[in-house]
């Protein structure tokens, strides 16, 4: 079973791709929504709206902080992305929206994403066997804070 840390998100897909990812979550296709979603989808690891923004701001001026704020807040209501919880309060954007745990390390602020069938059967198992009254769990995400291990030499 690889649980090994990935790394970052793939090159984004081209601008049909992401205009038919809007369409097909019921939104209007705008190019500030396409270039907001191509960046979410390329920048690394789970980025704060102010850090699409500075992305984004060299080729595109006139775009605000506030309509990249908006634009992310309707992809979370739409289910293209989610918000990561994050230890120094920022809110972070995940276009990531399977299944999937987040480490966040305390040294770096970084949050990785983390797979491991074996402990998604191992949280399953143990809330079957709780049979937690008035309340029946469809999903789960744990947020795991630690430190990174630094790389062997």
């Amino acid at each position: 079973m690889d649980t090994s840390l990935p790394s970052a998100h793939l090159p984004a897909p081209d601008r049909d791709a992401l205009h038919d990812r809007l369409s097909r979550a019921g939104l209007r296709a705008t190019q500030q929504r396409i270039v907001i979603l191509e960046s979410l989808l390329t920048l690394p690891g789970h980025p704060t709206a102010e850090q699409v923004h500075r992305h984004l701001r060299p080729a595109n001026p006139t775009l605000s902080l506030g309509t990249v704020y908006k634009a992310l807040d309707t992809f979370v209501e739409a289910g293209l992305t989610r918000r990561v919880p994050a230890a120094e309060g920022n809110r972070r954007y995940d276009a990531d929206c399977s299944a999937h745990h987040h480490l966040y390390c305390t040294d770096t602020q970084e949050i990785l994403d983390f797979c491991d069938p074996q402990l998604d059967a191992l949280i399953a198992e143990f809330f079957a066997a709780r049979q937690l009254k008035g309340f029946q769990p469809h999903s789960f995400s744990l947020h795991i804070t630690g430190r990174k291990a630094s790389e062997p030499h």
